[in-house]
């Protein structure tokens, strides 16, 4: 098993945790200010200008869905050390690299499932999109 010091990494998970809730707080509230602080009548918008908003609050929503994720998996990682399972892989059990729970800490799958993971996730396509 990987030795490691686990007060330095749960306060290295903590604290990317806290970060991540920061930056989501930051974009919801800029989202709730554009709202807010938005033009009392369309008339005048032009249609660039509505485009280019669209296209911001669509970037905002999807930068919030991946700090989500990231979220989740620091959560996960945080329960695995808790249950004294921090540093083996999820799927397959074996040890994580030293080297890759330094570069990222909240790593729960060792590379080789990690990229059969990421394949398969590729291989189901873009989620299916809501036709109106």
């Amino acid at each position: 098993m990987t030795e490691y010091d686990k007060e330095a990494i749960e306060a290295r998970l903590s604290a990317r945790a806290d970060e991540l809730r920061r930056r989501r707080r930051q974009l919801r509230a800029a989202d709730e200010g554009l709202r807010e602080g938005g033009d009392l009548a369309d008339y005048d918008q032009h249609d660039a200008d509505t485009g280019t908003e669209t296209f911001e609050e669509e970037l905002d929503e999807t930068t919030d869905v991946m700090l989500a994720d990231e979220e989740r998996l620091v959560r996960a990682a945080l329960q695995q050390l808790a249950e004294g399972n921090y540093g083996k892989c999820i799927d397959c059990g074996r040890d994580i690299p030293r080297e890759r729970l330094e570069a990222i800490p909240e790593s729960i799958r060792c590379i080789d499932d990690q990229r059969r993971f990421e394949g398969q996730l590729r291989e189901m396509g873009p989620p299916p999109q809501d036709i109106m």
